[in-house]
């Protein structure tokens, strides 16, 4: 499986791009398009083709890329955060709407097929009350979106935050694999074994 962070936005996001030179790609929270960066990386790596958007959560670094992106691919995000992609006041970005797209919506461990990937969603709703984060069972890969991170995790005081759920939420990810390759919203890839024996909000 090939993961790529090409790029980051001027807010410290990961985005990602899954799939193989010249195959159709998935990405996850496409939080940049400056200068059509990610379109012409598309374009040269991939022949412009997106199966999926897998978003993490709304929150405006995480979906700014969408507004300018030039594809058709559907959108997969949690029904709880369908309205961060139009409500500024929850996606923290004034004037920011993201339309046009066909939205998938997703529920907890409900499991999705993509590109011959198996994918778990596991709900962890206290950075948003949509957070997710993205489980590759046969890869062993996890896309953590801002629910955790490197020796840390997201915050839970912006709008929609719930600071009361989180040991809730990150009990869903002690069960996975340890050795399960964790690529964050922000900050460097790690691993659940690492985050299980060093991250204090893991223990």
């Amino acid at each position: 499986m090939r993961v790529v962070c090409p790029f980051q936005n001027p807010y410290l996001a990961n985005v990602y791009v899954i799939g193989e030179e010249g195959q159709p790609a998935i990405l996850v929270d496409p939080g940049n398009n400056e200068n059509d960066c990610l379109n012409r990386y598309l374009e040269r790596h991939h022949k412009g083709a997106v199966a999926a958007i897998l978003l993490t959560h709304g929150h405006y670094d995480h979906i700014y890329g969408l507004l300018t992106l030039d594809t058709n691919a559907p959108v997969y995000i949690h029904r709880d955060d369908v309205p961060y992609l139009t409500d500024d006041r929850l996606n923290l970005l004034r004037g920011l709407s993201v339309e046009g797209y066909k939205i998938k919506t997703v529920e907890d461990e409900e499991e999705l097929e993509i590109l011959g990937h198996q994918i778990q969603v596991i709900h962890t709703p206290y950075h948003t009350p949509g957070s997710v984060c993205y489980f590759f069972k046969e890869e062993k890969v996890l896309f953590s979106g801002d629910s955790l991170f490197h020796l840390s995790v997201g915050r839970s005081d912006l709008p929609g935050g719930n600071g009361r759920l989180m040991e809730s939420s990150l009990a869903k990810l002690r069960p996975l694999p340890p050795d399960t390759k964790v690529y964050p919203g922000h900050e460097s890839i790690t691993t659940l074994d690492l985050e299980r024996r060093y991250n204090p909000y893991l223990q």
